[in-house]
């Protein structure tokens, strides 16, 4: 058998020992039939098919399913179906179509009124055995070919699709999200009639969710069709988001000094707790007409000394939400300072808080702290907590994901400078002291420095201290991101001191360093 004219199959193998349940659909087009020349009545779709066949004893029984259809551009096919235990190699398919009347030509043999016998012969491409199966009485009733859908339109909860039917009958549809693997099906199919445009609408779905569906058709002949090919369409969100609950600013001189840095912070709009979803926001400065769009909650602008009013909404595929407005000076801007100390701790899995803790120098209303994910940094929770407050704890944070935990002061709807960490629950604070060393010596006096980096390992730390022993006394400084180096002082002269990087009180580096008249001394360092 030439691979032009026989089917070699491409099959789905369920394995169960050495052979697998085979999935045959071979399809024979009226051009590709060929008659055989002793045998009038025989027609294939390659020669070597004609002649002797094994006899009945040898034959199988199939059980094949076999339907005939007619395409738009008037190609008449026979395509048959069945399952075969096989061994796992692919097998060369064709079928062997007799009838009880001479025929002229193989080309007409496909057609209503035909009622033929079709014998399948499936021969290992690896062994060279075949296989012949039982002929079986097929009468050509027409299936149909599935429709081609379309969605028209859509609603918070529902789909409009569309597709022309070909012939009179019925019309079942099918959905699922595109999430998902099980199909959902309409319990009612769709009386049709032939070239009918027809619309369905498909209710009851999920809002602002993607969506597949697909649709079967069946004739005269009681055959469905195979389902169309899915068609895509989204819902839209269920409401308009809401207005930005929390707004603020702050004012920035620029390296030329000819104009300001205006930096604008707005509070998301949190879909779990009936804010709606946002997808962007515009942005609009006065005086000016400045519009921009933007997907995030954060805005830099280049603006000049003077007042300015700004106004922020919210959009999503239902609409747009209510406006925000703040009014801006900045003449005489004053912004709190940033906390400092910022820290994570993380007790998982005990729960699934991450614990946040700073420092803040100043008096201020307010301190924000956002988390957002690292895999959705679009997607961001805020915190509110009293200006006094140098905690915060963070609930039901995923374990499988890291986080920017970062918080800045607000006062006055100014707000201070952020100061950002990485974090996880597995994990705890993602970033790690490095480095640990001694920079200066004196009589008195130990400075040391270190660097940050992203932590290497899977360890998680509540603290890191660097500590100084040697005298009576045993001198520790807990070690902070946004900090480098510190001194030691009130030390004893011409003592040995052993400085130290504790994480969580183990011992991670270990340095030697005394103190001596002199006013350097390099010391000796060696890394536990």
């Amino acid at each position: 058998m030439d691979l032009g004219s026989a089917q070699l199959l491409s099959v789905a193998w369920f394995l169960e020992s050495v052979l697998a349940l085979v999935c045959f659909a071979v399809t024979v087009t009226h051009t590709e039939l060929k008659l055989c020349g002793e045998d009038e009545a025989v027609c294939v779709n390659d020669l070597r098919d004609c002649g002797p066949r094994p006899p009945s004893s040898l034959q199988q029984n199939l059980n094949m399913s076999c339907y005939y259809q007619v395409s738009a551009d008037r190609i008449r096919s026979m395509t048959c179906e069945w399952s075969e235990e096989l061994s796992t190699h692919s097998s060369e398919v064709s079928l062997i179509f007799s009838s009880k009347y001479k025929v002229s030509s193989c080309r007409g043999i496909f057609n209503p009124l035909a009622v033929l016998n079709v014998t399948a012969r499936i021969k290992n491409s690896l062994t060279g055995t075949e296989i012949w199966s039982q002929p079986q009485t097929v009468s050509l009733e027409a299936k149909p070919f599935p429709p081609v859908v379309t969605v028209l339109a859509s609603t918070h909860d529902s789909l409009v699709v569309s597709w022309r039917s070909s012939s009179d009958g019925r019309c079942q549809l099918r959905h699922r999200p595109n999430n998902t693997p099980a199909w959902t099906q309409v319990p009612d199919s769709v009386s049709v009639r032939s070239g009918q445009n027809l619309s369905f609408s498909i209710t009851g779905l999920l809002p602002f969710t993607e969506y597949r569906c697909a649709v079967a058709c069946r004739g005269h002949s009681g055959l469905w069709s195979d389902w169309s090919s899915e068609v895509r369409g989204q819902t839209k969100d269920k409401a308009e988001p809401s207005s930005p609950t929390e707004m603020c600013y702050r004012v920035e001189e620029t390296t030329s000094g000819e104009a300001l840095h205006l930096h604008l912070i707005w509070k998301a709009a949190n879909p779990q707790k009936g804010e709606g979803r946002v997808l962007w926001y515009e942005l609009n400065v006065e005086p000016g007409g400045q519009t921009h769009n933007i997907t995030g909650t954060t805005a830099l602008l280049v603006v000049e000394e003077g007042n300015y009013s700004v106004a922020v909404r919210g959009f999503n595929t239902a609409g747009s939400g209510p406006t925000t407005h703040l009014q801006i000076d900045t003449r005489g801007w004053i912004s709190p300072p940033s906390v400092r100390n910022l820290w994570v701790i993380s007790h998982y899995p005990e729960n699934r808080t991450l614990q946040v803790e700073w420092r803040i120098s100043a008096a201020v209303s307010h301190v924000i702290v956002r988390l957002h994910s690292d895999a959705s940094p679009s997607s961001c929770q805020w915190f509110r907590v009293h200006g006094s407050t140098t905690s915060a704890g963070l609930p039901d944070v995923e374990a499988d994901k890291s986080y920017q935990v970062t918080v800045f002061p607000v006062q006055n709807q100014q707000c201070g400078p952020a100061q950002s960490l990485n974090a996880s629950l597995q994990h705890g604070a993602l970033m790690e002291p490095v480095g640990l060393k001694v920079l200066r010596v004196t009589k008195a006096e130990v400075t040391v420095q270190w660097a940050w980096h992203a932590k290497s390992g899977p360890i998680r730390v509540g603290r890191y201290v660097a500590a100084l022993r040697g005298d009576s006394h045993s001198r520790v400084w807990r070690l902070f991101p946004d900090e480098n180096q510190h001194t030691f002082v009130n030390l004893t002269p011409n003592t040995e001191y052993t400085l130290l990087l504790l994480a969580d009180s183990v011992p991670v580096r270990l340095v030697a360093v005394k103190t001596d008249f002199s006013e350097f001394l390099i010391p000796y360092s060696f890394v536990f």
